[in-house]
């Protein structure tokens, strides 16, 4: 690699020389694989034609990478990144070190032997990264860590800020906030269940190949008096399969199959085990390693056992902040961290928008008695042992059960009418287990607000409690539905500039009409009187 002088700042910088491969190699998966599968299985001729002619696609994204590895260049301004790319048309971009909000890394196995890493850039403007860098030397993303936020403190200073919100070099003594262990990982893994994502791409690479019609083929008696079901499960009995034979039991016309029941119970059992399995395996490899670190005002979180990432969250970016608690959360005693940051939110390719997802969970798994003190480190208003929960309005039960039973009726009426009267039994559980529902649901109800952020809680089985600041704040809204007005109630809801979902609003419903406006005034005068901060 040409030789860049170290103590010029306006020099020009060039990618590393394996950014041609690197760009070469992303397009891989995408074009020869798929053509692989179809020499030697495909599913139609016409669909075999169109991937390989798609794998001639790879020569002009060579061409591509060699261009962009010889017309990409960077340079460090006083105030600024500066980036041009293009031969025949020229583009330039300047990106001031005060607008950039993440530096993140990717390195996989490859970029590791190669002493390389991949670089994006991202600003508080965009779903995408504003720069992808495809690749840098390692010591060249070190040095652009060190320029950037040494350029945003001065940046910072200039315009008068406090001290303690200027962003610190990266030279900063780190503390680390969280470290999850090997165990953490695996309750982690068998929390999340993503094993069913490896079983589909298993599925799907079988079904490229073609070899699921004899796997199916084999397992399944498809042509044969068992109704399409294997011979361990009943296939050879006559009058079909076990769902027809559950059927005709319930109809009075047999008896019930226990064994074969049994056997299918123990059949499932042992996929989901084995997709809880999996997703530990998925867990181990994706956050391995995982933890996060403070540097001054800068959370950086770093994770991966064959792909290492590094991503960057300025703790003054965090717009809403989320708490998670399922089932299995609360049998461990574990929690999940979810943050909301301006941009950067995906809409890129699959691994930036996976990176940014991740760096979304800030903290996947967490004990609860950690998190009281990493909620300290993170959002220090978040102080959720010293909130005062307020209840929703009392009349909330009745029009939420309502709802329920309406959902019940429309659930069991067809079983119903094409079962026996008998059934009726169904829709009374039903009943029974909508009215301790939406008891429960409501009881966890609440909101608060305290210095600096308005709160919102909700859930029994799966609990979340939301944070969001003021200074983040972009708009209040009161809702009133018909049926809201008919009942005197309205909603509160709080948008932010980083919520991309509605699982992250602070979204207050059954309110008296009065607590709601006077909430609705109370937020939207905070919001107005605080000054918006990116």
């Amino acid at each position: 690699m040409p030789s860049e002088p170290a103590d010029s700042a306006v020099a020009d910088r060039r990618l590393h020389p394996l950014s041609i491969f690197f760009g070469f190699a992303a397009q891989i998966p995408k074009l020869v694989l798929p053509g692989v599968f179809v020499l030697f299985s495909a599913r139609s001729s016409q669909w075999a034609e169109w991937q390989l002619w798609a794998m001639l696609l790879l020569i002009p994204y060579t061409l591509v990478a060699v261009g962009r590895y010889i017309t990409l260049r960077y340079r460090y301004e006083p105030h600024e990144i500066v980036i041009r790319t293009g031969l025949l048309f020229r583009n330039e971009r300047h990106i001031p070190y005060s607008r950039i909000q993440n530096l993140d890394a990717v390195q996989n196995v490859l970029h590791r032997l190669a002493g390389v890493v991949e670089v994006r850039v991202e600003t508080g403007g965009g779903q995408k990264a504003e720069a992808t860098m495809r690749v840098l030397p390692v010591a060249a993303y070190e040095e652009m860590r060190r320029r950037v936020f040494a350029g945003k403190a001065a940046e910072a200073v200039a315009e008068g800020e406090a001290a303690e919100s200027v962003p610190v070099p990266a030279s900063t003594p780190e503390r680390t906030l969280l470290r999850m262990p090997l165990h953490d990982l695996l309750i982690c893994g068998f929390i999340e269940n993503r094993g069913i994502v490896i079983i589909g791409a298993g599925f799907g690479l079988l079904w490229e190949a073609g070899l699921m019609d004899r796997l199916m083929g084999r397992w399944l008696r498809v042509n044969g008096p068992g109704g399409g079901l294997p011979e361990w499960f009943g296939g050879d009995a006559p009058g079909g399969g076990l769902s027809a034979a559950v059927v005709k039991a319930f109809l009075g016309q047999g008896e019930l199959p226990l064994t074969r029941i049994a056997l299918a119970l123990t059949a499932f059992a042992g996929i989901l085990l084995l997709i809880r399995l999996l997703s530990m395996i998925w867990a181990l490899l994706r956050l391995y390693g995982f933890r996060i670190v403070r540097a001054g005002e800068d959370l950086r979180t770093e994770y991966g056992l064959l792909t290492r990432v590094v991503a960057t969250i300025p703790l003054r970016r965090i717009q809403t902040l989320t708490i998670r608690e399922g089932p299995l959360h609360q049998l461990f005693r574990r929690a999940a961290v979810r943050v909301e940051t301006a941009g950067g939110g995906g809409g890129g390719d699959g691994e930036e928008e996976s990176t940014a997802k991740q760096r979304e969970w800030l903290a996947p798994l967490i004990h609860r008695d950690a998190l009281p003190g990493f909620l300290r480190e993170v959002l220090p208003e978040a102080d959720l042992s010293t909130v005062e929960w307020r209840p929703v309005e009392p009349r909330a039960f009745r029009r939420h059960l309502k709802k329920s039973l309406i959902a019940d009726v429309l659930i069991a009426l067809p079983f119903v009418l094409m079962l026996k009267f008998w059934t009726l039994a169904l829709l009374a559980v039903f009943i029974a287990w909508s009215v301790v529902a939406a008891h429960l649901y409501v009881r966890h109800l609440g909101w608060a607000v305290i210095d600096g952020a308005v709160l919102f809680r909700s859930g029994w089985l799966w609990r979340r409690v939301s944070v969001a600041r003021f200074a983040k704040i972009q708009a209040v809204t009161i809702h009133e539905s018909p049926w809201d007005r008919r009942a005197a109630m309205a909603r509160v809801r709080v948008d932010t500039a980083g919520a991309r979902g509605e699982a992250q609003r602070v979204d207050i419903p059954y309110l008296a009409r009065d607590t709601a406006r006077a909430l609705y005034e109370l937020l939207s005068g905070q919001a107005a009187q605080t000054a918006f901060r990116w």
